[in-house]
């Protein structure tokens, strides 16, 4: 199944502009020049912008290939790309699940772990990957940006 770009050119911009309007809605923080909505301001004004491109670049070749709004693809009869497609959403739902429980670490390197295996089929390499981009992503949010990582199993270990 594919959609055209009209179709997703109008799904991202209206997306894009609600995040942004959530984004902008958030309390400011009197401690820092940004707040909560700051990143999600950059990502919903990214994402929007990214619509219009998409809508623009439909609108312009609708007229040469015709116009559609969702076409089916070979590609839904292959079984293993019909895996990784649900593989994706699977793993995010159970990463939200699980997050409070098992913790921000223990959780993001499963999720990456998993999907950077099933997509490379290395698994040292994807297993190390793994590690290093949660290590990177806890560094980055939890001291930098000092936002609160829930540590759920490995509360005891790390003093929080």
């Amino acid at each position: 199944m594919k959609f055209s770009d009209i179709a997703l050119g109008v799904f991202f911009t209206a997306l894009g502009l609600g995040v942004l309007f959530s984004g902008q809605q958030m309390k400011v923080s009197p401690f820092f020049q940004y707040g909560a909505g700051f990143f999600p301001s950059i990502i919903g004004s990214l994402l929007a912008l990214c619509g219009v491109i998409l809508l623009v670049k439909g609108v312009r070749t609708a007229g040469v290939s015709g116009f559609w709004l969702l076409q089916a693809g070979p590609w839904l009869r292959d079984r293993e790309r019909l895996v990784n497609i649900l593989l994706v959403p699977v793993l995010i739902v159970a990463f939200i699940a699980l997050i409070e429980t098992l913790g921000f670490i223990v959780s993001a390197i499963l999720l990456v772990g998993i999907l950077c295996q099933r997509f490379s089929g290395r698994p040292l390499v994807s297993w190390v990957t793994a590690v290093l981009a949660t290590l990177f992503l806890y560094v980055f949010f939890q001291q930098v940006m000092s936002v609160q990582l829930p540590m759920g199993v490995l509360t005891d270990y790390t003093g929080s």
